[in-house]
C-alpha cells in the first residue's frame, strides 16, 4: 500500500514576540512530524501541549537540550525517543550553547517505521562568501556535532528506524563563492548526508532529510518568513512509501 507524510522543519526563532498567535500556522495542513528548533522565549509556554500533537523533547536542562524537540501527530505511534547532546557549548559566544538532537522512532498510519529527528548545528562556522571559518572552536564543534549526527543516524537506520526529519543546519549553498555542491565544505550537510545514502533536501538554512525508503513527492512547500513570525522560513516535504 503506498502512502504520503508530511514532515515539516519549523525554527520558531526566540525572539518571536507573538508564539500563541502563529502556533495555528505551526501545525497548519497537520503534517505528520514538525521537527522544531529555537523552542525559546515565548515558545514553551504554547508549544508544549499543541492540539493533536504529542511533544518530544527536554522541558528542563541547558538552553541547549531544550531548544530541540519534535511534534508528532497523534495517529503516528511514538515507540522510543530521546534528547542526546551532539557538541559542546563553546566559551564567551552568545550563538554557540550547547547543540543537541531530540529523535523519536515512530510508526505511521499504514505501519510505516520512522526515525523522526531534529536538529540544531551551530551558528556562524560559515563566513558571508559562503566559506568556513577554519580557526575557531565553533568550527570544531559543528564537525564534531556532524559525526555524532551521523553515528545517531546510521544506528538507528541500521536497526531498521529510516531517517525522516530535518533541521536548522546553519550552512548554506549556494553562499558566495560556495555556489556548488562540490564546492562546500566537507561536513555541509550537502554532502554529509549523501554519504549515508540519505536524501537532503535544502532550503536556505534549514532542510530536510530522508531516507530513500521515502520518496519525494514535489518539492517544498515554504511558508514564508512574513508569517512565522521568525527570520527562518519554516519548509515541508511530502514524502511517500
Amino acid at each position: 500500500m503506498t502512502a504520503t507524510y508530511d514532515v515539516r522543519v519549523a525554527n520558531l526563532s526566540v525572539r518571536n514576540r507573538q508564539p500563541a498567535q502563529d502556533l495555528d500556522r505551526l501545525v497548519d495542513g497537520w503534517p505528520h512530524l514538525v521537527a522544531l528548533c529555537e523552542v525559546a522565549g515565548g515558545w514553551p509556554a504554547v508549544v508544549h501541549d499543541v492540539a493533536g500533537y504529542r511533544y518530544v523533547g527536554r522541558r528542563d536542562g541547558t538552553h541547549g537540550s531544550r531548544e530541540v524537540a519534535l511534534l508528532v501527530r497523534g495517529d503516528v505511534e511514538v515507540v522510543d525517543s530521546g534528547v542526546v547532546q551532539l557538541s559542546e557549548a563553546v566559551p564567551r559566544s552568545l550563538v554557540a550553547h550547547d547543540r543537541w538532537g531530540a529523535w523519536a522512532r515512530v510508526v505511521l498510519p499504514g505501519g510505516r517505521r520512522a526515525l523522526a529527528y531534529s536538529t540544531h548545528r551551530n551558528a556562524w562556522v560559515q563566513r558571508r562568501d559562503g566559506t568556513v571559518r577554519p580557526v575557531w572552536r565553533g568550527t570544531r564543534e559543528y564537525r564534531a556535532h556532524v559525526r555524532a549526527e551521523l553515528a545517531l543516524l546510521d544506528r538507528h537506520t541500521t536497526e531498521g528506524w529510516p531517517v525522516l526529519g530535518g533541521g536548522d543546519f546553519n550552512y548554506r549553498v549556494p553562499c558566495g563563492k560556495v555556489r556548488f555542491v562540490d564546492d562546500a565544505w566537507p561536513y555541509a550537510p550537502h554532502r554529509t548526508f549523501p554519504q549515508l545514502g540519505l536524501h537532503y533536501v535544502a532550503h536556505g538554512l534549514d532542510g530536510v532529510c530522508h531516507d530513500p525508503v521515502f520518496e519525494a513527492v514535489g518539492g517544498l512547500d515554504v511558508i514564508g518568513r512574513a508569517t512565522t513570525g521568525s527570520d527562518h522560513d519554516w519548509i515541508t516535504l511530502t514524502v511517500r512509501a
